[in-house]
């Protein structure tokens, strides 16, 4: 059966009208007429009276058994979509902002392009909510600031990628490619707590207990806030990369960096093999986007 002609049926039988059910079918009269005969015509049966001046249809005792028969092939049709949907390819990615801005779009973008049938499920969240997502199932992969052992959740180091500082592109800085810590003034920072071993290495050059003049809970947020010659900021620099591109700001290296920010890949150790398979595809294109970015240590 065509399930074009049963949804004519069933909107003639839910509207009791010929005309109101071309109307919401975006249909002429006469082409839902030619598919309830089609319907009949298939089935041997006669399933609507026909009289000509009658407003409303009238259902033969054939058509009135028809309806239940109709409701369970429609349900059963969607059933079967949707089973074929989730035997498609899909992909539930989950990272911090930073990264989901700065790193992993292209990575997103070579998805579209060259597996096109894959769908992909995008969020962005802090690392704590995002153990809790790979641990309940509700994403695949996460993208992670924070090493934490949970256990059912496989945890590895993605890349690793060096800390510099961002200024306004003025020529005072320019011609300044690296830069002491002793000279950053903190009364001009602005601050973000990117992680625990970057607090520490922080705390070493300005007293903890001397707050920087901003602070930020969302580390990109630093950039749109630098506006005077004196300001600073010091941040990954996958995100000091994109923004440099503009001209507005300029990276200057520190003589004692912070450690690398380390980001770590989370996967469930039970993941169906769809989402296996999904998640190979994903790190095949990492690997090619990760030979392109040289400031990027990449982990096997």
């Amino acid at each position: 059966m065509n399930i074009d002609d049963i949804q004519a049926f069933l909107a003639v039988v839910s509207n009791q009208s010929l005309t109101k059910a071309a109307e919401i079918l975006h249909l002429s009269q006469s082409s839902v007429s030619h598919r309830l005969k089609n319907l009949e015509q298939e089935l041997d049966l006669v399933l609507i009276e026909r009289g000509k001046g009658l407003k409303t249809i009238s259902l033969t005792p054939a058509g009135e058994d028809f309806i239940p028969v109709a409701e369970k092939w429609i349900q059963l049709l969607l059933e079967t979509q949707s089973l074929k949907a989730r035997t498609r390819l899909s992909l539930a990615i989950g990272a911090v902002d930073s990264v989901n801005t700065h790193v992993l779009p292209n990575i997103y973008q070579q998805i579209i392009q060259q597996h096109p049938a894959m769908r992909l499920h995008i969020y962005t969240q802090n690392s704590t909510d995002l153990y809790t997502l790979i641990e309940q199932r509700t994403i695949d992969i996460a993208f992670v600031l924070h090493e934490r052992i949970i256990k059912n959740i496989e945890l590895s180091p993605f890349f690793a990628e060096p800390m510099v500082v961002v200024r306004l592109a003025l020529p005072e800085h320019l011609g300044a490619p690296n830069i002491d810590p002793d000279q950053l003034n903190p009364r001009d920072e602005l601050y973000h707590e990117w992680f625990p071993a970057y607090q520490i290495w922080h705390n070493k050059w300005w007293d903890p207990f001397q707050s920087s003049h901003i602070q930020v809970s969302n580390g990109p947020m630093v950039l749109p806030l630098l506006r005077t010659p004196k300001q600073w900021a010091i941040v990954p620099l996958s995100i000091a990369q994109s923004t440099a591109a503009a001209n507005t700001y300029t990276i200057q290296r520190l003589s004692d960096p912070p450690p690398d920010r380390i980001c770590y890949k989370l996967t469930h150790k039970f993941a169906k093999s769809r989402t296996k398979e999904a998640i190979t595809i994903f790190d095949a294109f990492a690997a090619e986007i990760f030979k392109e970015v040289d400031y990027l240590t990449k982990y096997t």
